[in-house]
């Protein structure tokens, strides 16, 4: 596994800020995070622990996804029962994000357009807890009463919806996900981790096809953002996300 879903590097995560830059117009963004519930058979004597929220049992894919559709990471194996943030929090890969060891470039970048410098993030959606490295949306109370809310949240929303297209594309491959798979618990958590492996090395082909054709026709394209040095903390995640917003309205949308 670590050849095909190695450790981002602090260089891997300022290409994929790059990248969801250039793609889904969302600043400073290294991925998107979400969960995918894979159906399976109720295994013995576990009781409700994999019976989840939409009434079947299930074991839970946590992933972070980057703008082309690619597992950062991966987290296999939680009950079905369990939530997404929960899940996250209790993690390895949540626990080394929020201590700062997870490879996130330690210093901040300038959101475009502006003098305004702020942290590289993962964005995610209401179920997970703010934080300095995960951007979540305003609640929906807020958005509506506030344009400038709501638009925040449909750029985030925008790009954060590339986890859902890569549990689709990941299930339109390996159709196994259809059906509720009968397996033990262990085996089907080797079964999830392989198919995302694989997953990777089918968009890694599709990305050197395209990217191929695409030089050969825009050779002339490129776009770029420029890395600082690192801002003050704040005195809470809250400022990050409406300095965001602030970008939003302070530069013409693309």
């Amino acid at each position: 596994m670590p050849i095909l879903l190695p450790p981002p590097t602090e260089n891997d995560f300022k290409t994929r800020a790059s990248e969801f830059w250039e793609r889904w117009n969302f600043p400073n963004c290294v991925g998107a995070i979400d969960g995918k519930h894979v159906r399976v058979m109720c295994p013995d004597q576990t009781g409700s622990l994999y019976f989840n929220y939409k009434n079947y049992f299930s074991v839970v894919l946590l992933a972070i996804v980057d703008a082309k559709y690619k597992f950062l990471a991966i987290d296999v194996g939680s009950y079905g029962k369990e939530g997404d943030s929960g899940i996250f929090s209790k993690s390895v890969m949540g626990q080394r994000i929020y201590t700062e060891k997870f490879g996130l470039p330690s210093e901040d970048i300038q959101l475009p357009g502006s003098d305004k410098c702020l942290p590289y993030v993962i964005v995610g959606d209401e179920a997970f807890r703010l934080h300095k490295r995960i951007m979540k949306p305003f609640n929906r109370a807020q958005a509506k009463a506030d344009f400038e809310k709501s638009v925040f949240n449909y750029r985030l929303s925008r790009a954060r919806r590339v986890s859902e297209n890569a549990f689709g594309l990941l299930s339109q491959i390996f159709r196994v996900f259809y059906t509720p798979i009968a397996i033990k618990p262990e085996t089907c958590d080797l079964l999830i981790t392989a198919t995302c492996c694989l997953h990777n090395l089918i968009r890694d082909g599709y990305e050197e096809i395209n990217t191929q054709i695409v030089h050969e026709e825009l050779t002339n394209t490129q776009t770029t953002m420029r890395p600082l040095a690192r801002c003050e903390d704040m005195e809470t995640w809250k400022v990050l996300k409406y300095e965001m917003l602030q970008m939003f309205f302070t530069r013409k949308a693309k």
